[in-house]
């Protein structure tokens, strides 16, 4: 087990798209949540037009009145619930097995930060072999939903902010990592990820793929 004072760095990744590919699974899982509460259908040229990570965001872009308390409590807990259908299915991106591996046996301790909530996170990447490698995990029910940095606040407070990363393909992410004042690390890999918006924010650093990640990491620490 490595010690506080063995600690290399602290990697934060976000969760879908950045750790598993998931984007089918919540599309249609958003086209069911925002049918029911709509009373409508809802293609999925729709969702695609109107997603956005932050789930009261997308409840806004779909016309809801996300300042009513009962609105907000409803979308979270019935997407909770979607969230946890079997149907869901996902996987862990090629290469991120691999770069758990190496960032843990390199004397790095790992984070998840993620817009899904806390039951289905942990189910899925158990499911996945992949939990073990996370030392704490902040979720949509655990605190202030991103890109607030509260989250990463609470499970880094006590570190060395030059030491931190944050790894996501999702606006959410590269916001919250500047509020944070840590680094960032544009995840690309995934093929609905939208990289001239994220040139908006401005990423600190760019990984096509999951190997890259390890390199800048190593690169940036040694520095």
């Amino acid at each position: 087990m490595t010690t506080t004072n063995e600690i290399k760095g602290h990697i934060v990744f976000d969760c879908d798209g950045t750790l598993i590919s998931s984007q089918e699974g919540i599309i249609k899982g958003i086209q069911q949540l925002m049918g029911e509460v709509l009373k409508r259908d809802v293609p999925r040229d729709e969702v695609l037009e109107k997603y956005t990570a932050d789930m009261f965001e997308l409840g806004k872009r779909f016309g809801l009145d996300i300042s009513d308390e009962t609105i907000r409590e409803t979308i979270l807990n019935r997407w909770i619930e979607i969230s946890n259908q079997d149907q869901l299915k996902y996987i862990l991106f090629d290469g991120i097995k691999e770069l758990l591996v190496k960032l843990s046996a390199a004397g790095y301790r790992l984070y998840v930060w993620t817009a899904r909530d806390r039951m289905s996170t942990l189910a899925i990447l158990r499911s996945l072999d992949a939990a073990k490698y996370f030392y704490e995990f902040r979720c949509l029910d655990d605190t202030i939903p991103k890109p607030h940095p509260k989250g990463l606040e609470e499970m880094l407070s006590e570190y060395d902010k030059k030491k931190v990363f944050v790894i996501g393909d999702s606006l959410t992410d590269l916001q919250g990592a500047r509020e944070y004042r840590v680094k960032s690390i544009a995840a690309l890999w995934c093929s609905h990820v939208n990289e001239e918006s994220l040139d908006e924010v401005g990423a600190d650093f760019k990984a096509k793929k999951p190997a890259d990640c390890f390199e800048i990491i190593e690169r940036e620490i040694k520095s």
